[in-house]
């Protein structure tokens, strides 16, 4: 069985008949077709002279048994793009695209302009002009979601630190991913209640504001397992207990041309910190053998600010250091609408909508919303809000060079809402908002863009 094919760019010429890609398929793997750039011509008296792109000539469709000479002829445009799999192979239209190529044809995909081939009609192939580009690639796949991420080495003796220790961490166990809300038909992959708002920099003629968007819906896997015994840090006279929370992340586009491709990535550690008297000795019993519940004379058990921490690493080159608290509350959070604008630059694009760039304008200025969304089909009775950020108690951020020069990550801020329907006796709901602060060098200054992400997540049952 055929596994892939490589992706290339393929010049199709308006005046040759079937050309080669030398792209051979075996009928099991999936390929998508789509247009870059080019112009061409079937006709130079059509369209007022004017050439047009793979969707072929306004207004101009082949229809009719007459026309068999052409590729298509049910009503297609004249000059489109069409392909076909193999010698005998049955056209299929693709335009524009993207386009999937049809599974289960074996052959070579060859491509051509939707014209009279034989010249059964006038002057066939010989009055064309221009070329199209188009760039063929593999048709991503969705991935298997249904094993956990991370699965720790099975230990019953030291465990999983008591529930009660663990405090609100304990609710975040096990896999939490995209699923349907009640009856509602959203919520899973297909329609999450998840939206990202990416800038990115770029410097180009089509791009006059220097940078670009790249937003969209996406699902994910999130998988949390706690480790097996407290991690301690000692002062001298006291020490501080980390009970500790591993994570581990992959995020896929739910729409827009690289849907179901991995988006991001992440793993990373939640730490809910305790204070205690400092143990005596290595393990508790001062230079004896064995272990022990013996501490230093006159041990003061410290106190620190923030009891919650965040540790993140994402293989952008970047790392993050964020402390903060929790807080209980009844009923379902009060979400507040998410800060997404940068400051001194032209923000046309978050108004404007685009399928590629900009899906949905009304999350792009509010991707809150989303979570607000899925508050009115699925709405908690309880619920437990951890928040922290990189500006708390000397928390940081560090990058590597590049993304230093050209899209420093200043500052990292999130909340976690672990979300009850059965007053309080179990989390099974959790939504997150996440603001990363991108400083973007551009036309001499610094420009801070907001990177935000939120998404609704239920917990799968074990």
């Amino acid at each position: 069985m055929q596994e892939s094919i490589s992706a290339t760019a393929f010049t199709v010429q308006a005046n040759q008949s079937w050309q080669s890609t030398g792209i051979t398929l075996d009928g099991s793997v999936g390929v998508t077709i789509a247009y870059q750039k080019g112009l061409w011509t079937a006709d130079p008296q059509t369209n007022h002279g004017e050439y047009y792109d793979a969707n072929g000539c306004p207004g101009y469709p082949i229809n009719g048994d007459e026309f068999a000479s052409y590729p298509l002829h049910d009503g297609q445009l004249e000059g489109a793009l069409v392909g076909r799999v193999g010698e005998s192979g049955t056209p299929f239209l693709i335009s524009d695209g993207p386009t999937p190529v049809p599974q289960g044809q074996k052959g070579t995909l060859q491509l051509v302009i939707n014209d009279d081939l034989t010249g059964a009609h006038g002057n066939g192939l010989t009055d064309n002009e221009g070329s199209v580009t188009v760039y063929i690639y593999p048709t991503n796949t969705a991935p298997d979601l249904s094993a956990p991420l991370v699965i720790d080495p099975p230990q019953t003796v030291p465990g999983i630190p008591a529930t009660n220790l663990l405090g609100p961490l304990q609710y975040l166990l096990g896999t939490w991913t995209n699923q349907q809300l009640g009856n509602s038909g959203k919520g899973g992959p297909e329609a999450p209640f998840s939206y990202n708002v990416m800038p990115l920099p770029q410097v180009d003629p089509t791009s006059p504001q220097h940078y670009i968007l790249k937003n969209s819906s996406y699902y994910e896997e999130l998988t949390f397992t706690a480790i097996h015994g407290p991690v301690l840090n000692r002062g001298g006279i006291g020490a501080q207990v980390a009970y500790t929370v591993f994570y581990s992340q992959r995020v896929y586009f739910a729409e827009g041309p690289n849907k179901d491709a991995l988006v991001h990535a992440e793993n990373g550690s939640l730490l809910l910190l305790g204070d205690l008297p400092q143990q005596l000795g290595p393990y508790g019993n001062g230079n004896l053998p064995g272990l022990g519940n013996q501490v230093v004379a006159n041990s003061v058990p410290p106190t620190q600010a923030f009891n919650l921490v965040k540790q993140v690493a994402v293989p952008h080159g970047n790392s993050v250091l964020a402390l903060g608290s929790y807080t209980y509350g009844s009923g379902a959070p009060d979400i507040p609408a998410a800060t997404v604008l940068p400051t001194g630059v032209d923000t046309a694009p978050y108004y404007a909508q685009s399928q590629v760039s900009n899906p949905n304008p009304a999350y792009t200025l509010n991707p809150n919303q989303a979570l607000v969304d899925a508050l009115e089909i699925r709405e908690p009775d309880a619920y437990i809000k951890l928040n922290v950020s990189s500006a708390n108690g000397n928390g940081a951020v560090t990058n590597i060079g590049f993304e230093q020069q050209h899209a420093n990550v200043a500052g990292y801020d999130f909340t976690y809402w672990l979300e009850s329907l059965d007053q309080g006796n179990s989390y099974t709901q959790l939504q997150y908002s996440q603001t990363i602060t991108l400083k973007i060098p551009m036309a001499g200054n610094t420009v801070s863009f907001p990177h935000v992400t939120v998404n609704t997540l239920t917990k799968k049952s074990s």
